[in-house]
């Protein structure tokens, strides 16, 4: 799991809880001198400006950047049975020189094998209102400092974690077995079902509807379209301008093609 989690989702499991080389921690976003100071700093990497042109990216890009740990988190669930932490004072994150992030929490709680379903299903739920309270104030705050619209960036994360499950659940090297396969996708119903929020009021959900890229020449895995663009495209300029994402509403479908057949 360790080696997963690191490979796909760049996040490490940390063993001791003060050893660490990881500059910031989550509770410093809550922060707004430290807040500004980070994403100050992300903002240089990315050739952006916060508070300037492209203040706006600076927001949508740490929100589609942070739901790399968001999926880290669903992933050690959903396949390894086990539960990271989710406290602010626990989930540390470092820039890499480019604007994006790598980050470390500790293991919370690993399940015993063969757990109850029921008893399974309700730490499932408990996962994600967790994961929800845990992001509405790190999302309103980075919002509230770039200018970005925190529609947007919870878009951003909807989406990834909704790409996330349809990648798991289609891929057989990923669940292996039969009984891997239903617990996966009943994690699935789960995160996107927004009747089991109803214990807690949320502003937002991961539950909002995609549409899925259709093409008759299309014969991959299921591929999900954002709502909204990240804004991706503003970071560098000339010919290292990044230019649209392949999931990005604004490429059109041919180019979109293209794109993922070069893959």
């Amino acid at each position: 799991m360790s080696e997963a989690l690191q490979q796909f989702f760049v996040t490490t499991i940390r063993v001791d809880c003060d050893d660490s080389k990881y500059p910031f921690r989550v509770k410093d976003l809550l922060n707004d001198e430290k807040r500004n100071s980070i994403l100050q700093e992300q903002a240089v990497q990315q050739g952006l400006q916060l508070g300037g042109k492209g203040s706006a990216a600076v927001g949508t890009l740490f929100a589609k950047r942070y739901s790399v740990f968001v999926m880290s988190v669903i992933s050690a669930f959903s396949l390894y049975d086990t539960i990271l932490s989710m406290a602010d004072d626990d989930i540390r994150f470092a820039l890499n020189g480019s604007g994006c992030m790598r980050y470390e929490t500790l293991l919370e709680k690993t399940c015993l094998e063969g757990p109850d379903p029921v008893q399974r299903r309700s730490e499932s739920g408990l996962l994600k209102k967790r994961m929800l309270l845990h992001l509405e104030p790190v999302l309103r705050a980075v919002a509230i400092s770039t200018g970005a619209s925190d529609k947007v960036m919870w878009s951003l994360v909807a989406h990834n974690v909704q790409q996330l499950y349809a990648r798991m659940i289609n891929d057989q090297r990923i669940w292996k077995t039969d009984q891997r396969l239903a617990q996966i996708k009943e994690d699935q119903s789960i995160w996107l079902d927004e009747q089991n929020e109803n214990t807690f009021t949320f502003t937002f959900t991961f539950a909002m509807k995609l549409n899925r890229f259709d093409h008759p020449e299309w014969q991959g895995p299921p591929f999900l379209i954002r709502r909204y663009c990240c804004l991706a495209y503003q970071v560098g300029d000339g010919s290292h301008t990044h230019g649209y994402c392949n999931s990005c509403p604004k490429l059109d479908s041919e180019s979109r093609l293209h794109n993922l057949l070069q893959e």
